[in-house]
């Protein structure tokens, strides 16, 4: 069993490259996937955004048609990394935290089967401002905020035509 995937099981679930700008987005989900690297393990949802709209009196969002990458790292589970991308996963397909503690259930997601791949999600990128720490002042990050899309007959039409055409499983199949 992938270890980073073990993590994000494990993880308590929280809220919350080429990383969106602030805005409220619909996003479809391109790939899921790990990777190992230099910082530790990471969970990776490459998205593709499909409307987009500044936040009041923000910047420009990302257009849609980019590809925004949705990234947490795994390694410091104080740092709560796996829990959010727990949340994420949660969020996309509508289900309880329960259904994600054993790793067996989030692999799905991140083998061939690719079970979240073409489906939609909402998410508004904010600004969150971290508290200031041995007289630095507190740098801006990005804060996610995900709500479920639950996807009309023509949403789920196009989905399954896509995942055809990408070779994957049907959606019924591949989140059994």
């Amino acid at each position: 069993m992938n270890n980073a995937l073990t993590k994000i099981a494990t993880a308590q679930a929280a809220a919350g490259g080429r990383y969106p700008r602030f805005g409220r987005y619909l996003l479809e989900v391109e790939v899921i996937r790990t990777k190992e690297g230099f910082k530790g393990d990471s969970a990776i949802a490459e998205l593709k955004v499909r409307e987009s709209e500044p936040l009041a009196g923000g910047e420009t969002p990302s257009r849609p048609g980019e590809t925004v990458d949705y990234v947490e790292n795994l390694s410091d589970q104080k740092k709560g990394g796996g829990g959010r991308f727990k949340s994420f996963l949660m969020t996309l397909v509508g289900a309880d935290e329960y259904e994600f503690a054993n790793p067996a259930a989030l692999k799905k997601f991140f083998d061939e089967r690719q079970a979240g791949t073409h489906l939609l999600i909402r998410c508004e990128v904010f600004p969150k401002q971290l508290p200031a720490k041995e007289g630095h002042a507190g740098k801006v990050i990005s804060g996610y905020r995900w709500s479920h899309v639950e996807m009309n007959d023509e949403q789920l039409a196009q989905a399954e035509h896509a995942r055809k055409a990408s070779k994957l499983p049907a959606l019924t199949d591949a989140l059994a």
